[in-house]
């Protein structure tokens, strides 16, 4: 992992995200680069005749906005991260924030993304339509969602939920990577519900057939539970999970608006991070 791309907003409810940062670039010696999206001002011009005032005073409104936003990236960098860690900052100003994260991401081709809580309440968690549920939407890369100051980060235990099929074993290879040497245990976790009921002795056999894909400390645990998405975070929680990974079962065309919902149910449910993965289709 090279690069981490962290997009921010210039307030105090950035610190669990910046936090969760620092943790990650001295994890894995990783760029971290701060990315902050400044929205356009507004300016209504009302005699047309005589547009230099206008474009002066709207490119000094920029340069203001621009330098004020490059200084407090600059606070955050000395105050949340080591001298050691290597990070880069950049500021962008337009109107759309989540296309303006995505087209940086085209262009930084970061490894991963770190995302926070949107606007609002301190650690408020994923909303529909927040910038961070259309970036996992709309990206391949994987994204960690922290909607909660974690005092403490670490990756020792790791719950991948899922269904294994085998789609499964490709969402699973960026995390198999991902924890390459750094000694975590993991968790695959099948939950049955009464309106998807499987028997144990065929789900079983499905999970093992996706463990001979990969080596590592691996544990299956099969729960029961009325909806996916509250039983995997009450599974997490119970086990004291330092990381949540899922796959994203994104569609296609105007579908892709109303992608996988048991992926965001559980972003919006948990404390503990969340890594969304990209399911190739």
């Amino acid at each position: 992992m090279k690069k981490i791309l962290v997009p921010v907003e210039l307030s105090h409810n950035s610190d669990a995200l910046l936090n969760y940062a620092n943790y990650m670039s001295g994890l894995t010696g990783a760029v971290v680069h701060l990315f902050h999206v400044a929205q356009l001002p507004d300016f209504y011009v009302s005699d047309l005749e005589d547009y230099k005032p206008y474009e002066k005073e709207l490119k000094e409104a920029l340069g203001r906005i621009s330098s004020a936003s490059l200084n407090r990236l600059q606070e955050m960098k000395i105050k949340y991260f080591k001298e050691s860690s290597s990070v880069e900052y950049d500021v962008r100003l337009a109107k759309n924030i989540y296309n303006e994260i995505l087209d940086y991401t085209n262009t930084l081709k970061p490894d991963l993304i770190l995302m926070g809580s949107s606007t609002g309440e301190k650690y408020e968690k994923i909303r529909i339509g927040s910038n961070t549920e259309r970036v996992i939407r709309l990206t391949k890369t994987p994204v960690v969602v922290i909607n909660k100051l974690v005092n403490n980060p670490k990756l020792k235990k790791i719950v991948f939920a899922s269904d294994f099929q085998k789609e499964s074993v490709e969402n699973f290879k960026f995390l198999d990577s991902f924890l390459t040497g750094y000694n975590a245990s993991v968790r695959l976790l099948y939950i049955n519900t009464k309106a998807n009921f499987e028997e144990y002795e065929v789900v079983k056999d499905r999970v093992e057939k996706f463990k001979k894909n990969f080596k590592g400390d691996f544990s299956v645990v099969i729960r029961a539970g009325k909806n996916i998405e509250p039983a995997i975070v009450r599974y997490a929680n119970s086990i004291n999970a330092d990381l949540i990974a899922l796959g994203v079962k994104r569609k296609q065309g105007l579908a892709l608006y109303f992608t996988d919902k048991i992926t965001e149910g559980v972003i919006s449910l948990s404390d503990i991070p969340v890594l969304a993965i990209d399911n190739p289709v």
